[in-house]
Formats: structure tokens, C-alpha cells, sequence
């Protein structure tokens, strides 16, 4: 069986339980994330990195979700329309999947993932997406991320819009 779930915007208060939202500032404004932002048992080295995400159409499927337990990880979108962001908690060493959370992220919205959240790889809408990503490593790949297999697969679906109208005309009697 498969797990649906619907996207919802990105925003920092729906966010929150999972790290920070970093809008594009203002022209001649400057945001930064010193506060959140770096790794600690061992993680001292940092690692700018560059990906590119190819396009994907909704609905999405996933199956895996990774972490970074030492570290919190900073996506900056580069170049992408928008893209799909998805989330959960811990839940001793594995993703709680009642709480996994689906979100649209637009393309001047970056996210910093706080240190141990589950999270899916970003995946780009209607085109591909170009990321820098920031985050801390102890040099050793099986010390810096784990993954992990949902117990079952996830959809991933866009807001489905609502009718106000009727399905069929509606006739009023007067009597």
C-alpha cells in the first residue's frame, strides 16, 4: 500500500519542527544562518557542494529518506522554478512516518535541515534545479549521512484544487 500525501507551501512556522526557511532578502539586505548552521561530534570540515536535480512530475514517489545526524544541511537554490521538500522526524534512529510532512518550496526559498532530520532528496519542478549545499563532515561518508527504507512507499501529490461550483445544476423551486 501506498502512504499519500499532499504538498503545502513552505513557511517558517510549518517548517519549524525541521529547520529553518531562509527567504531571499530584500535588495541591499543580508540574512544569515550562524546560529543554526554547522556540525559538531567530530564534524568540523565543511562541505560546499553543488547539484543539479532533474526535472520530476507530480505525483512523487518515495522509498527512502536520509539523514545527517552530525550535521545540519543547508539547501540554496541556484537556479529551479520550485521544488518539493519532504520531511520527519526521528524516531528512535528511523523516520516516524506518521509525521512525515510534504512541502513546495519556491525558488527563492532555501531551507538549513536541523541536525538528524529525515529528509528525502530535493527534487526540482518542470525543470531541472541547481542547489548549493552546505553542511559538515567528519571526512567519513558512513559517519556523515544514513538512510533509511520507509516502511512503505510515499506519494507525494500537488494541492488538489477545490470546486466551489456544483457538479450539477442546481434548480430552485419557489413554492
Amino acid at each position: 500500500m501506498t502512504r499519500r500525501l499532499v504538498l503545502q507551501p513552505l513557511t517558517q512556522a510549518a517548517f519549524a519542527p525541521f529547520g529553518d526557511v531562509v527567504e531571499a532578502p530584500p535588495p541591499g539586505a543580508r540574512f544569515s544562518l550562524d546560529q543554526t548552521i554547522g556540525g559538531t561530534d567530530g564534524a568540523t570540515q565543511p562541505r560546499l557542494s553543488f547539484s543539479c536535480s532533474e526535472p520530476w512530475a507530480l505525483p512523487l514517489e518515495a522509498t527512502r529518506m536520509e539523514r545527517h545526524n552530525r550535521s545540519s544541511q543547508c539547501f540554496a537554490p541556484m537556479d529551479v522554478a520550485g521544488w518539493v521538500i519532504m520531511v520527519a522526524p526521528d524516531a528512535g534512529g528511523r523516520p516516524e512516518e506518521a509525521g512525515l510532512r510534504a512541502f513546495l518550496a519556491r525558488g527563492d526559498q532555501a531551507v538549513n535541515y536541523h541536525r538528524g532530520t529525515w529528509h528525502h532528496p530535493v527534487r526540482a519542478l518542470e525543470r531541472p534545479g541547481r542547489f548549493a549545499v552546505l553542511m559538515w563532515t567528519t571526512g567519513t561518508t558512513a559517519e556523515d549521512e544514513e538512510w533509511a527504507t520507509l516502511a512503505e512507499p510515499v506519494s507525494v501529490h500537488p494541492v488538489e484544487p477545490v470546486s466551489i461550483h456544483p457538479a450539477e445544476p442546481v434548480s430552485i423551486h419557489e413554492g
